[in-house]
C-alpha cells in the first residue's frame, strides 16, 4: 500500500479540506499557493486511491439515541459477525479490536425503541454473538471531524477557516426564512460531500438552477456536519486506540474539554456505563501509547483507565464500509 500513501502536497490538501471540506478550489489555492486546476487533479487522484473522501454526519433528533457497543464474537466468526453488520444503517462504523472484545461498533437509531431493537434483536441475536456491552452516548464532547492532520500551519489553516465562517454568512444571507435540509441532498451529499451542482441535478432529474436552489438550502441549514476522512495507515497515525475512563462527575465538562486538546484524540463521548467517558485516538506508534497515559495521569489525576484497546482493523466508518486493506469499498 505504500505506493498509494499521500504526498506533503496530497497531505496538506487534506487537512484544508478538514478544516472546509467544500472550500472552493478558486479560494484554496492562494492559500495553498497552488492553481484550482492543480487541486482538483489532485483531490481526484486522492479519492480515485481510496486516500480520502468527504461526507457528512447525519443530523441526528432529539429522540436519537447513540452507543458504542463491544461485542464478543464466537471463535473464527469475526468476519461473519462483520458481513452481517456492515450493511445495517445503524451500525455506522466497526473496529476490529483487541482486548476484551472482537468488535467496536458506534450505533445510531432515530429513537429509543428503535435502539433497544437493534441492540438486544438485531446485534445480540447475531448467532456468533457471544456478548455484547452497550455504552450510551450522553454528549458528544469531541467528534472526529474536529481531529486535524496538521499537515498546515495556523495560519493557513486560520485563513481557510476565516474563508468558511465568512462562506456561512453568505449563504445564511440568501433565505428570509430558516432553510430546511432535504433528505435527498444528504443522501447525494452522504456519498459525496463535494458534490457539484451539476452532480445533484441529474441525481434529482431537475435543473441545474433548481438543484443549485435546493443544495444551497441544505447547505445553509446547518442540519448535519461534514467530515473528511482517510485511512488510518494513509495518515501519519496509523495506530488507533479506544480508551475506556472513569471521570468524577463534577470534572467531566473540565477533563472532557482538556483530552479534546490533545492533538492525538479524534472522539470524546460522555456515556452511561462503569467506563463514564471513552476516547478514541490516533497516535503515530505503539510506543505514544504509554506517553499518551502519561500524560492523562499527570495531568488529570482524577481520571482512571478502566481498559484499553488497540484497533487492529476498520471495517466500517461512517457508513462506508471498508475492505480487508482499509479501503473504501465502491
Amino acid at each position: 500500500m505504500q505506493e498509494k500513501t499521500p504526498t506533503e502536497d496530497e497531505l496538506r490538501l487534506i487537512h484544508a479540506l478538514q478544516v472546509w471540506p467544500r472550500v472552493p478550489w478558486s479560494q484554496l489555492g492562494p492559500i495553498l499557493g497552488a492553481d484550482p486546476v492543480t487541486l482538483a487533479r489532485r483531490w481526484s487522484g486522492l479519492s480515485e486511491r481510496g486516500m480520502a473522501w468527504v461526507t457528512v454526519q447525519p443530523p441526528m433528533s432529539e429522540a436519537a439515541r447513540g452507543a458504542i457497543v463491544e461485542v464478543e464474537c464466537v471463535a473464527g466468526s469475526i468476519d461473519v459477525v462483520i458481513t452481517e453488520l456492515s450493511q445495517d444503517t445503524e451500525c455506522m462504523s466497526i473496529d476490529v479490536a483487541s482486548g476484551g472484545r472482537d468488535l467496536i461498533l458506534t450505533v445510531g437509531c432515530p429513537d429509543p425503541t428503535a435502539f433497544n431493537r437493534y441492540v438486544v434483536s438485531r446485534v445480540a441475536g447475531i448467532p456468533d454473538v457471544r456478548t455484547v456491552r452497550t455504552h450510551p452516548v450522553i454528549t458528544t464532547i469531541s467528534g472526529a471531524s474536529q481531529w486535524r492532520l496538521r499537515a498546515l500551519d495556523a495560519d493557513e489553516s486560520g485563513a481557510i477557516d476565516a474563508a468558511r465562517r465568512r462562506d456561512a454568512v453568505r449563504l445564511s444571507a440568501m433565505f428570509a426564512r430558516p432553510p430546511v435540509a432535504e433528505r435527498d441532498i444528504i443522501a447525494i451529499l452522504s456519498r459525496d460531500g463535494r458534490a457539484t451542482t451539476r452532480t445533484v441535478a441529474e441525481a434529482l432529474g431537475t435543473s441545474t438552477r433548481r438543484a443549485r436552489e435546493r443544495l444551497s438550502a441544505t447547505l445553509a441549514s446547518g442540519a448535519f456536519e461534514f467530515r473528511t476522512d482517510m485511512p488510518r495507515w494513509a495518515s501519519g497515525y496509523p495506530v488507533c486506540a479506544w480508551y475506556f475512563l472513569r471521570v468524577p462527575a463534577a470534572q467531566m465538562a473540565r477533563v472532557g474539554a482538556n483530552l479534546s486538546g490533545l492533538p492525538a484524540v479524534r472522539t470524546v463521548l460522555s456515556v452511561a456505563g462503569p467506563a463514564n467517558l471513552l476516547v478514541s485516538v490516533w497516535l503515530r506508534g505503539l510506543s505514544d501509547v504509554e506517553g499518551l497515559e502519561a500524560v492523562v495521569e499527570q495531568k488529570l489525576p482524577a481520571v482512571s483507565i478502566l481498559d484499553r484497546c488497540l484497533v487492529l482493523g476498520v471495517r466500517k466508518r461512517m457508513g462506508r464500509v471498508f475492505d480487508e486493506d482499509e479501503l473504501p469499498m465502491q
